[in-house]
């Protein structure tokens, strides 16, 4: 009786051990936003009260299997504790499919593909102020490039970070046309 026991017990055990090695070694796809390679920010368009502005980043695959995006999208960090006079919100959308709607439709990677993420900013200067006069006064601010996904693993949140630096910004608003 005893021997039976420990049978099953040792039969637990091994079989544990193969759903964790084949856990472990299960294929899944490598699908991330290439944050190095973005584009430098561009200056889309200035009024008296909003600011717009936009840069690219490839979003690659560099996996054997393929890869269902199923959402992205963009968060800009700009607590009004830190700057008061301006609020940012942040549109993703691929080049291919621009859109208005702050939709991101999934999008099917096969392996090796690399597609390209427009980024949007919009800045809205706060209390009827100057969003040139505001920006000039701009801080450094960190945005996070969101992925959600499913591969040939659960369904995972991939994050990409960038700093969207003060003297960029200021740049572009000092020489941007006044439309």
């Amino acid at each position: 009786m005893l021997n039976f026991i420990y049978l099953i017990l040792g039969l637990c055990v091994l079989g544990a051990l193969v759903m964790t090695v084949y856990a472990f070694l299960k294929p899944t796809d490598d699908t991330h936003v290439c944050i190095d390679e973005r584009s430098a920010l561009k200056l889309e368009k200035i009024e008296t009260d909003r600011a717009v502005f936009s840069f690219t980043v490839p979003m690659r695959n560099t996996s054997s299997q393929i890869a269902a995006i199923t959402d992205a999208f963009v968060r800009p960090y700009l607590p009004r504790e830190q700057f008061p006079d301006a609020m940012c919100w942040g549109r993703l959308e691929l080049d291919t499919d621009r859109r208005d709607d702050n939709y991101f439709e999934a999008v099917i990677m096969n392996p090796g593909v690399e597609r390209t993420l427009v980024v949007t900013l919009f800045f809205e200067a706060r209390n009827g102020k100057n969003i040139r006069d505001t920006l000039r006064h701009m801080v450094d601010m960190d945005l996070c490039i969101y992925l959600t996904g499913v591969g040939r693993k659960d369904h995972y949140v991939r994050k990409a970070f960038e700093t969207i630096y003060a003297e960029d910004v200021k740049k572009l608003v000092g020489g941007a046309y006044h439309g």
